[in-house]
């Protein structure tokens, strides 16, 4: 059973993440040696968030962070997304 529904707001969510990890360079909430376990994902499901890579440029920063809302209707549309990239 899915607590969340997949649809056009989860994929921008995870677009958000993919932009956070191609600023990063490694999954997010990575840590050596440790799996990604339930509790992890309650956590992001009440906001847990990545913190901004240092010297990351403010716009693109403004991009991931409007895409992981942890409100989905707060999320953009794709169009959004890529007419600021």
């Amino acid at each position: 059973t899915q607590m969340f529904s997949l649809n056009e707001k989860s994929d921008i969510y995870s677009i958000g993440v993919l932009f956070w990890e191609i600023s990063s360079g490694q999954p997010p909430f990575y840590v050596e040696d440790e799996e990604y376990d339930v509790g992890l994902a309650v956590e992001i499901s009440q906001g847990l968030r990545e913190t901004v890579v240092p010297d990351t440029p403010e716009e693109y920063v403004k991009i991931y962070t409007k895409c992981w809302d942890g409100e989905p209707d707060n999320r953009p549309t794709i169009y959004q997304v890529v007419d600021w990239l």
